[in-house]
């Protein structure tokens, strides 16, 4: 047993003097002033100890008094954590391991206090004999040293890793949110309107805090979209561990990337511990199951990415047992889980509590890019201001990998940024095919420039498709990590490898040195896949995509098609010949095309719309439009802001066809957002070329689409500037008097709106926007329908001063807005002989006895009047001698509907 304690003395040393950089001559010199007798007398009284070590505020000469007072109070909260243990077992060589730490407060301050804590933790579980001791303590420091030495990422590698550790958690709450209606700032900034947004209420949560709301056992799941940081943010919190900064109450972390074939074929806790020697997994697996996994972290990342058909043995169903069947084990251990959104519900009854990870916001993003610039401030401006110009950039960056690939690119090109994902992609592949010839094949950098991907050199080009074989193979078969086996599967060569676009990863039986093989980003499998495809018979295919495209990763692998081969023919020889020699797209993709808009399934119509802003092919929109039967319905579809994209650029080019009568398209409650409207008048920019009369005219619903002052300045740009709008509903959208202000500012030049809704859009007509709707009425000579229904409307002088000078305006809503008896009254002043229909009936109008008398007195003389809507009041005879007068006049009958209060 003494020889026990000796060799836990020695090996406390060990690790102190490489954590803490101590040399033997530091530590020799600091024992030696320690007599280990006394050490009983000074324990009962603390402050004598300190003053011993001279760690008492009085002896700090070269610190301040507030700093050693500091030191002072956390030193002896760490000493009494440290010797409370001891004392109590009364194991000398114990003790003098806690005063080596104490003594060591000297060299490294506050760190000492943390490892003091550390260790009194370590050594307390219930879980451990005393002759267990050293073996837990050793495994679990090289679990320490473990974490530590990986590499978390260098702005030299490619594609880049963010050099910043930026995360943003957010925990989500049972409470579900409407798309339009969320009053919460920080919900309403998590909620973007991309496929992956978690659709509930959300609080800010700190990493150290993700398990304080856990009432049962410590089961959290993190969900983020594709590239959010998940996995970066699972290997973090497993090295806060390692250095003492995090979770210390545990006392293993074991990090788990399920993408390793090796972990999802694992039977038991040996298989799936990390370890230099597979007689160490032996050794600790049977201690943490007979544990319950006590004092146990189990960090598993990816949980997206786990085959549908898990072997039910499989160690993972232990950890998280999914059904009754599963035997629970480790029921005391801690669990944190990484999935993508889209593929946890299964685990969303199990767990404790749901995380998400969030990804920059504007803020964070210029802090990023100021430090990947190295604080050129004026660089950062600029490159915040060409994202800003392109939505689709900026819709992508807000995940960190995208971010990075676009500052590396800008550093790298002369100030030049990528215009879209399919550029910031293709830039990772053609960077590490240039990286491969240089350093694989001795090529100059200059002659190993590669600008596309159709022009690969000879001398790789079989390499690159056998890699595009690999990805296209694991696109099919739902694979994200490759074995040597799969290579042959395929016909590769290990070759492949070397490129750069797949990443050997050691899998946890390190001993054996097995590895297993994925791409640096699942989106450059995807593209790399939709190479493959393009390079195949055009029966092969259409075959391919008839069998695949609703599936949820080939919707990624068609819209790199779509770009590499325009929705062509066979792409070695049609797709580069100009559009006059081959006009129409071949008669498998219009026939793939038909099947999709049949089936009426808006997220694949979606799909669509973004392969055609790809293909960028006016037939193919005027295809798909006639298809559509002229509307485009996706009303109450959550559409993210480059769904809107896609969208605004297929309507820009169904209008610039020339095709003869309208297209509506119904985006009535899309959780769009003034983001939404941005992309969406992006896309429609294309309409800006084509100022024929004859081009279709569009009907435009936006209904219910949370759409601020800010979405009008965007719309108003559309108005101002083309004339392919024919009826715009904006009802229901927090528009504001300054947001319908600028859209009326707009409308006074367009000539192409004939239709306007309006309708509860928290209009009050100040005198601003009352002047605005003034000239809108007086200079607009397209608009015949105008409605204002809904808002609260109380002054009408403005409205009236327009229609004096309105030729055109024929039907006008101002039901349920709060009219005046003065406002009616104002009203009849300003109404012509072109109005047909007017409606001012409903909540709250009230037209008393005067203003009765002036509104039937106008209307009377009113020869275009066709029907009135007003509320019912006692005077409703008075309209019966009015159509009476007006019969004698030859003039038609003037229908009235009376409506109650």
């Amino acid at each position: 047993m003494a020889e026990a304690c000796e060799s836990r003395e020695y090996l406390t040393i060990s690790v102190l003097k490489r954590e803490f950089e101590v040399t033997d001559s530091q530590l020799d010199t600091k024992v030696k002033e320690i007599e280990i007798p006394q050490l009983a007398a000074c324990f009962d009284n603390t402050d004598d100890y300190l003053e011993k070590l001279e760690l008492s505020p009085g002896q700090q000469t070269d610190v301040t008094e507030e700093k050693a007072k500091t030191r002072l109070n956390r030193t002896q909260a760490g000493m009494k954590l440290a010797l409370k243990y001891w004392l109590y077992k009364n194991q000398l060589q114990a003790t003098f391991r806690a005063l080596l730490l104490i003594i060591l407060s000297l060299l490294k301050g506050d760190v000492a206090v943390q490892v003091c804590k550390y260790l009194s933790d370590k050594y307390t579980l219930s879980s451990y004999k005393n002759d267990q001791l050293e073996f837990p303590y050793t495994y679990m420091y090289y679990l320490r040293n473990h974490y530590q030495t990986q590499a978390f990422g260098s702005s030299t590698q490619w594609p880049p890793v963010p050099i910043t550790r930026i995360f943003k958690l957010a925990m989500i709450q049972k409470e579900n949110v409407q798309r339009r209606r969320i009053d919460d700032e920080f919900v309403t900034q998590t909620i973007t309107g991309r496929v992956d947004d978690i659709l509930q209420k959300k609080a800010p949560v700190c990493i150290e805090d993700i398990f304080t709301q856990c009432e049962r056992r410590k089961l959290v799941l993190i969900e983020g979209a594709p590239g959010s940081g998940k996995s970066t943010l699972a290997l973090h919190i497993c090295q806060e561990w390692a250095e003492g900064k995090l979770f210390q109450e545990f006392d293993i972390a074991v990090l788990l990337r399920l993408r390793d074939p090796l972990i999802r074929k694992a039977k038991s806790i040996d298989d799936i511990l990390p370890c230099k020697k597979s007689a160490v997994a032996h050794q600790v697996g049977p201690s943490i199951v007979n544990s319950d996994g006590k004092g146990v972290l189990w960090v598993l990342d990816g949980w997206d990415e786990l085959p549908s058909d898990l072997p039910r043995d499989s160690i993972l169903n232990k950890i998280i047992p999914l059904d009754s069947c599963s035997e629970t084990l480790l029921n005391q251990s801690a669990v944190i889980v990484t999935s993508r959104p889209s593929s946890s519900a299964e685990l969303h009854p199990l767990v404790s509590s749901r995380l998400e990870v969030l990804g920059f916001t504007p803020f964070e993003l210029e802090q990023y890019f100021t430090e990947c610039l190295q604080g050129d401030t004026e660089s950062v401006q600029i490159l915040l201001g060409k994202i800003r110009e392109n939505p689709v950039v900026e819709g992508s960056c807000y995940l960190p990998l995208n971010a990075s690939i676009v500052a590396h690119v800008f550093l790298s090109g002369d100030h030049s940024i990528l215009t879209s994902n399919h550029a910031i992609f293709t830039s990772v592949v053609r960077f590490n095919l240039s990286l491969y010839m240089q350093n694989r094949l001795g090529v100059a950098p200059k002659k190993a420039m590669i600008r596309s991907l159709d022009t690969i050199p000879k001398r790789i080009r079989i390499v690159f498709r056998q890699l595009c074989k690999v990805a296209y193979y694991g696109v099919i078969e739902n694979k994200v990590t490759f074995t040597a086996d799969d290579f042959k599967l395929c016909g590769t060569s290990d070759k492949v490898a070397e490129i750069g676009l797949l990443q050997a990863v050691p899998s946890i039986l390190v001993d054996n040195r097995e590895f297993y093989y994925n791409f640096v980003h699942l989106t450059i499998q995807e593209l790399l896949a939709a190479v493959h495809i393009s390079h195949m018979s055009s029966t092969d295919q259409m075959a391919i995509f008839k069998k695949m495209f609703g599936h949820p990763r080939f919707t990624s692998v068609f819209k790199f098609y779509a770009k590499l081969t325009k929705l062509r023919a066979h792409r070695p020889l049609m797709s580069l010949l100009p559009k006059v020699i081959f006009p129409s797209s071949p008669r498998g993709i219009l026939d793939l095309i038909t099947e999709i808009l049949m089936e009426r399934r808006n997220l694949q119509i979606i799909s669509l719309l973004h392969c055609l802003y790809e293909a960028e092919d006016t037939s193919l929109c005027v295809f798909v439009a006639s298809r559509l039967g002229l509307k485009l319905d996706l009303s109450h579809t959550l559409l993210s802001p480059l769904d809107c994209l896609s969208i605004g650029y297929f309507l820009s080019l169904v209008c610039m066809s020339n095709m003869k009568g309208g297209f509506t398209v119904n985006l009535t409650d899309c959780c769009m957002s003034d983001q939404g409207c941005k992309f969406l008048v992006h896309g429609l920019r294309k309409c800006l070329y084509s100022h024929s009369r004859k081009s279709c005219k569009l009907d435009l619903l936006l209904l219910a689409n949370s759409i601020g002052c800010d979405g009008a300045q965007f719309l108003a740009e559309i108005l101002r500037s083309t004339n392919v709008l024919r009826k715009l509903d904006l009802s229901e959208n927090e528009l504001g008097n300054k947001g319908i202000s600028l859209l009326c500012e707009a409308l006074t030049v367009n000539t192409s709106v004939e239709v306007l809704y309006l309708k509860k859009c928290s209009l009050t007509i100040d005198e601003e926007c009352g002047s605005a709707i003034c000239q809108l009425l007086s200079r607009n000579v397209s608009l015949t329908f105008l409605n204002l229904s809904w808002n609260h409307i109380t002054n009408c002088h403005h409205i009236a001063a327009g229609l004096a000078n309105n030729k055109t305006l024929t039907t006008l809503h101002l039901s349920n807005c709060d009219l005046t008896d003065q406002s009616v009254q104002d009203l009849s002043k300003g109404l012509n002989n072109y109005i047909e229909e007017l409606y001012i009936h409903g909540c709250n109008t009230i037209i008393e006895e005067h203003g009765m008398h002036i509104l039937t007195n106008c209307v009377a003389n009113l020869t275009a009047l066709k029907h009135l809507w007003i509320p019912s009041t006692s005077m409703n005879h008075v309209f019966i001698e009015v159509n009476k007068e007006r019969r004698k006049y030859g003039l038609s009958e003037i229908k009235v509907t009376f409506r109650s209060q």
